[in-house]
């Protein structure tokens, strides 16, 4: 049997959250999921389920920032994986949800099926961010490109991609391979399970390779992976 996918849901909407998570679990088996509806329940889940995988958070909480609270899940849990689900999808909401570096951003008006779809990409190790959130994503990216930082810094795209190659080719095999998981926006936990290496060993790697890439965070390191053809 396969194992449950255990789940925290944070909304202070008791009718949404009851139902939503209802239909989940019937749609997905799977599902297992823990309910809040504030952040002091939220903080007693976690610490009581030592288990749960990932965290759904609404981003008004009782007229409360839902980012303070993603602060507190990952000081509690650093390894979780964070999803935003809110009726908010203007760009100051989405970009400080990005630069928490969650997981997931999605909007309260998705269907079922698309939320479970989310669940699950985001449980595999992948992003999933709405169509409003890919756009401030991918402008993010491009005003690095513009304004400096990293490899984004030059103008010219094929000296950027000349530079972007020539960093990789100096990363030993070991940490390509880790590049290449750090790129598909695995957590550094599981980097080291999949490696069977010491939590501690993928830390130090990730800090080289951020190093010897030239890049800054996970978005750099992401965008240089796609001009190696890394990821898609």
């Amino acid at each position: 049997m396969q194992s449950q996918l255990k789940i925290l849901f944070v909304d202070d909407h008791s009718g949404l959250r009851d139902s939503l998570s209802f239909l989940l679990e019937k749609k997905n088996p799977q599902f297992k999921f823990y309910l809040a509806g504030d952040a002091e329940r939220a903080s007693v889940c976690l610490n009581a389920n030592s288990e749960i995988d990932i965290a759904i958070v609404d981003l008004n909480l009782n007229n409360t920032d839902g980012l303070l609270l993603v602060d507190e899940i990952r000081r509690i849990r650093p390894q979780i994986k964070i999803i935003i689900y809110t009726m908010y999808n203007d760009a100051i909401h989405i970009k400080n949800s990005l630069q928490k570096n969650i997981q997931g951003f999605i909007t309260k008006d998705l269907e079922v099926g698309e939320i479970e779809k989310a669940i699950l990409a985001v449980e595999n190790g992948n992003l999933f961010y709405c169509k409003d959130a890919q756009k401030i994503l991918y402008e993010m990216i491009n005003k690095k490109n513009t304004t400096g930082g990293g490899f984004y810094s030059d103008g010219d795209e094929n000296k950027r991609t000349e530079a972007v190659f020539k960093n990789y080719q100096a990363l030993t095999k070991k940490e390509q391979e880790v590049f290449e998981l750090l790129a598909k926006m695995r957590d550094v936990s599981e980097v080291a399970e999949a490696l069977n290496k010491s939590l501690k060993t993928i830390q130090n790697k990730k800090t080289i390779i951020y190093q010897k890439m030239n890049v800054q965070d996970r978005l750099e390191l992401v965008e240089a992976a796609k001009l190696l053809g890394v990821i898609i």
